[in-house]
């Protein structure tokens, strides 16, 4: 916490540095008086003028230093609250850079940049990307700003299951990614299944009176420390597509075979490269 500098009063520093001058000049000159010449009449006519020498000099010169102290001290609290506002500023630049500013949760980047700094921690992680079904449908029958009401609730309900250390970000429109540290395969999918069922059973209305069922696919697979990213979100990504193919609103754990899904042959290339890359 930055703290402001006090501000006293020109006059009283003034009237500080005219008491502190005078008593120190007449208790100076009083002693030298009297170690040199003793005590007697013209002792007091020298500690008169030792006091009032410095009084006359020090209440313009007291005067002239408080008001430039005065300067430096606004000057000083000014710079302060700058500061403290660049921080604030900083603050919220980087929160807008790093999450999205509909449903709060981490934008792409940040969530694949904490992705490859968490997986990294422990042996056994789950990665599920969670996409919302016929999403077009409510876009397109109740306006973008209704499906905005749906992504803000996928999001209320992402923070209600799931744990303290668990990772969620919109990384897409109305796709989701999960990281679950130190979770297995089965406990993985116990909680995509908790998800998927909150979000089938919650209350959606569009428009009041007007109820709509959302429901979820999600597609999840197991992530090891130290493969290349593009493995497990292709992984993920093909456990979505059988959710899809299957009939949506389920929870599907990758396994070895499964079929991927169609690919642009540009990005199929692409992946394939990231893949063969070596660790």
């Amino acid at each position: 916490m930055i703290k402001s500098f006090p501000e006293m009063p020109a006059i009283r520093q003034t009237a500080i540095i005219t008491a502190i001058a005078t008593i120190s000049s007449s208790i100076l000159a009083a002693i030298l008086h009297y170690i040199v010449v003793g005590f007697g009449r013209e002792f007091w006519n020298g500690v008169t003028f030792a006091f009032l020498i410095p009084w006359a000099i020090s209440i313009p010169l007291g005067w002239y230093l408080a008001r430039q102290n005065e300067k430096l001290v606004k000057l000083a609290n000014r710079l302060r609250d700058t500061r403290q506002h660049l921080q604030e500023v900083n603050k919220a630049l980087k929160h807008k850079a790093s999450f999205d500013g509909l449903t709060g949760l981490a934008n792409r980047e940040h969530f694949m940049e904490i992705f490859d700094e968490r997986r990294k921690l422990s042996q056994d992680n789950v990665l599920m990307i969670i996409d919302a079904d016929h999403f077009k449908i409510i876009n397109d029958s109740y306006g973008h700003p209704v499906g905005d009401k749906a992504l803000i609730l996928f999001s209320s309900v992402f923070r209600r299951i799931l744990r303290k250390n668990d990772i969620v970000g919109r990384i897409g429109g109305e796709e989701f990614g999960v990281l679950l540290p130190d979770t297995s395969r089965a406990e993985g999918e116990m909680i995509g299944e908790m998800i998927r069922y909150e979000i089938e059973n919650t209350l959606f209305e569009p428009q009041e009176g007007v109820s709509h069922r959302i429901t979820i696919s999600i597609g999840l697979t197991g992530v090891l420390p130290h493969e290349e990213r593009a493995l497990p979100m292709r992984n993920a990504d093909s456990a979505l597509f059988e959710a899809k193919r299957r009939g949506r609103n389920q929870c599907v754990l990758y396994t070895p075979g499964m079929r991927e899904k169609p690919r642009p042959f540009f990005e199929a290339e692409s992946l394939q490269d990231a893949i063969a890359m070596p660790a």
